[in-house]
């Protein structure tokens, strides 16, 4: 039996291919991911996640306004 069994997450297409380009050298996406990890610490990590929760909403139709291409 494997001591640490794996598992599947879903995570979004966009988000693949971005971790695609972290993936060379024979390297495993266990491995990425780790190294990413590493890279941020939890507590960083946590706070920047709680600064994000506290940004207020923006609607979407604002958004999409903000998006339209303008006449120059």
């Amino acid at each position: 039996m494997i001591a640490d069994p794996p598992t599947t997450i879903t995570i979004p297409t966009s988000v693949a291919k971005r971790l695609r380009t972290y993936k060379s050298g024979g390297r495993s996406y266990a491995e990425v991911l780790g190294d990413l990890m590493d890279a941020v610490p939890p507590r960083e990590f946590l706070e920047w996640a709680l600064r994000e929760l506290e940004r207020p909403a923006v609607s979407y139709s604002s958004v999409r306004r903000s998006l339209v291409a303008r006449p120059e």
